[in-house]
């Protein structure tokens, strides 16, 4: 779908560097190759960069290994020497050409990595969220039912010889008041 969006405007002829319809088909075709061309040439140069480094890792364990291997079979035993460490450094140097083509200048890591960040950062404000809902929840049951047992005291603080009933009646009339503050301020 992007690639349409991005080559109808040089067909139908609004895209481009200036506003003028264009002559043909051709002049079209032009501006599009060019526009992929360069829009294409990092990924493209970042592939042969990490092709080159895939080489340089085989020479280089290639090397290493046939020179290990002369020396045993020639001495019996394995000496550090300039062919050994000159393939491991080369092949050091290839896999960190090679990380940073794929882990660090290839279009869109930064791009992913910023929305990882990003998805990771609304996670994190969800759970706080989440979290202190759960709270203020819970703060409310505690307050409710503190506020039900202070009713209660004063009911039996008034009435000390009124019966059970009695006083879950003016139990409920107490809490009906409480539920309705707007009426107490008419």
């Amino acid at each position: 779908m992007k690639w349409l969006g991005f080559i109808l405007p040089f067909i139908l002829g609004f895209g481009g560097k200036g506003h003028s319809p264009r002559r043909s088909l051709k002049d079209s075709a032009l501006e599009i190759y060019d526009a992929i061309t360069i829009r294409s040439r990092k990924a493209v140069f970042l592939s042969m960069g990490g092709l080159g480094a895939i080489a340089f890792v085989c020479g280089g364990i290639f090397m290493f290994l046939t020179e290990a291997t002369s020396q045993y079979d020639r001495a019996g035993f394995v000496m550090w020497n300039s062919t050994l460490i000159t393939s491991l450094t080369l092949v050091a140097l290839a896999v960190g050409g090679l990380s940073y083509v794929y882990f660090y200048a290839w279009p869109g890591v930064r791009a992913a990595g910023e929305r990882r960040e990003a998805a990771e950062a609304d996670f994190k404000r969800q759970q706080e969220i989440q979290a202190g809902s759960l709270e203020a929840a819970l703060s409310a049951l505690v307050m409710d039912f503190v506020k039900e047992r202070e009713m209660r005291r004063e009911l039996r603080a008034r009435s000390p010889s009124n019966s059970a009933t009695s006083s879950e009646s003016e139990l409920h009339r107490a809490r009906a008041e409480a539920e309705r503050p707007s009426a107490n301020l008419h």
